[in-house]
């Protein structure tokens, strides 16, 4: 099973992973097809079934010890491949294989995965962009890739460029009421704090929103946290003039 055939070098696992022959697939790699052949562009049998969007050949290929990891002569990682042609559940996959998750190694042009995604394919930016993703979507409070993107690994992510905010602090401060809501019904940390020591409440008192903090309150947040000032949400509420804060928080 280490033929190869006139053209890109292919061997029969190349053939096999790109038009997505299942069994066939699953028969070579049961009498010994080298998971790592290359054709003459540099090519495994892993990014043809990457490009195409075969999952269940990808998810076969990585168990018989397909590295993801692996470059074409372009420098082009399966991942580059999935991204590109907008595959999103092989993004999604390799993702979750990949030891560092590393998403950022450049092709030979200096392209990362995520610079190769099309246009309107969010999705695969998404995934490709990691927390990131999930912050920005808390921040522009859009619900809808909240809970596309959020689960108990990354709930209470962080932002690790800015503030070391939260989802919930980002939903808090601009006052993503929705968004805010679903994080606490799964899970999310009422009272993380970020670098500064502030909580989610120190954001929504700070700004005057007033349904957030009672969301917040009503979740059992610590009304009188302090931050690394010693100012607390009733300081944030007072020093902004935001007076029916101050009375949310009295009472």
């Amino acid at each position: 099973y280490f033929c190869v055939f006139l053209g890109r070098h292919s061997t029969p696992l190349h053939f096999a992973a790109g038009y997505n022959r299942v069994c066939v697939v699953e028969f070579l790699l049961a009498h010994g097809a080298d998971v790592h052949a290359k054709d003459k562009g540099g090519l495994v049998p892993l990014h043809n079934a990457c490009s195409y969007g075969h999952y269940e050949v990808t998810e076969l290929l990585v168990k018989h010890g397909a590295s993801v990891n692996v470059a074409d002569l372009w420098k082009f990682t399966p991942l580059h491949e999935a991204a590109a042609k907008g595959k999103a559940e092989i993004v999604r996959l390799l993702l979750k294989v990949m030891i560092d998750r590393n998403a950022s190694k450049k092709n030979r042009d200096g392209a990362t995965p995520l610079d190769l995604v099309r246009e309107g394919d969010q999705d695969v930016a998404d995934l490709l962009r990691g927390n990131a993703a999930l912050l920005d979507a808390a921040k522009k409070g859009n619900l809808a890739r909240v809970q596309r993107l959020v689960n108990t690994d990354n709930i209470n992510c962080r932002d690790v460029q800015g503030r070391n905010s939260t989802p919930l602090h980002l939903a808090a401060g601009y006052n993503n009421l929705e968004v805010a809501e679903f994080l606490l019904d799964h899970g999310a940390d009422v009272n993380a704090q970020d670098k500064g020591g502030l909580i989610p409440l120190h954001n929504a008192s700070s700004y005057g929103h007033l349904d957030i903090a009672a969301l917040l309150i009503k979740f059992n947040t610590v009304v009188n946290a302090t931050d690394k000032w010693g100012f607390t949400p009733l300081h944030e509420a007072a020093q902004k003039g935001r007076t029916q804060l101050c009375a949310l928080l009295v009472s």
